[in-house]
C-alpha cells in the first residue's frame, strides 16, 4: 500500500489559523492498482492455429532418400508501434513430443505413417526446441512482417515411412527485447 502524507494542507492551515472540524488525522491511505498491458507486436491473425498441409509427399522418395522437399511457411507479425523498431523478435518453439535423432530434434507425429517432422529456419538450418532463439528485428510499423521457416518429413529412425495420414502439433512464444 502507498501513503500520501498530507501534512503541508495541516501545516498550511496551521499557519494561517483555518480551523477545520476534521483534523484528527495528519495522513491519508491512498491504494493504486492498474494492469500492465503489452503495447508490443501481436502475432498476425493468419498466424495463430495456422495449420500447414504438406502435399505431394511420396512415401517412396521419403524412404529412399530419407526427407521430402521442405514445404515453407511464416510467421507473421503486425500492429508494431514506433517504440517497438529495432526490438529483437525472439520465438520459442515448444514441444514434448520430440525425438533426437544425432544433433537435431524431430516432431513425432499421430497417425498411421511413423513419419517425423523436422523445422528450419530461415536459413535452412534445424530450429532450436524449447529455447528462446533471435529470429529478427522489428523492421515496420502497423504493417505485416513475415519470418520464413519450412517443414518436411522424415523417415522414422527405424523402418520405412508407410502409406497414410498424420499430423503434429507444435506451440510458440513470441517475445520482444
Amino acid at each position: 500500500m502507498n501513503r500520501v502524507a498530507i501534512h503541508g494542507w495541516a501545516l498550511c492551515a496551521a499557519l494561517f489559523g483555518w480551523q477545520s472540524p476534521v483534523l484528527a488525522g495528519n495522513s491519508l491511505d491512498v491504494e493504486f492498482s492498474g494492469e500492465l498491458v503489452s503495447t508490443a507486436c501481436q502475432v498476425a491473425a493468419e498466424s495463430i492455429n495456422k495449420k500447414i498441409t504438406l502435399y505431394n509427399l511420396r512415401w517412396q522418395f521419403i524412404n529412399e532418400k530419407g526427407t521430402s522437399e521442405v514445404t515453407p511457411f511464416t510467421i507473421a507479425i503486425d500492429k508494431c508501434s514506433e517504440t517497438d523498431l529495432q526490438k529483437s523478435i525472439k520465438l520459442t518453439w515448444k514441444s514434448n513430443e520430440l525425438v533426437n535423432i544425432g544433433s537435431e530434434s524431430f516432431l513425432t507425429t499421430k497417425g498411421d505413417s511413423g513419419v517425423l517432422l523436422g523445422l528450419i529456419d530461415h536459413d535452412e538450418k534445424p530450429i532450436v526446441w524449447n529455447k528462446p532463439i533471435t529470429i529478427g528485428d522489428i523492421n515496420t510499423v502497423e504493417n505485416l512482417q513475415q519470418f520464413d521457416f519450412g517443414v518436411y518429413v522424415r523417415k522414422p529412425i527405424t523402418g520405412e515411412a508407410k502409406v497414410g495420414d498424420f499430423s503434429g502439433i507444435v506451440t510458440f512464444n513470441m517475445e520482444y527485447e
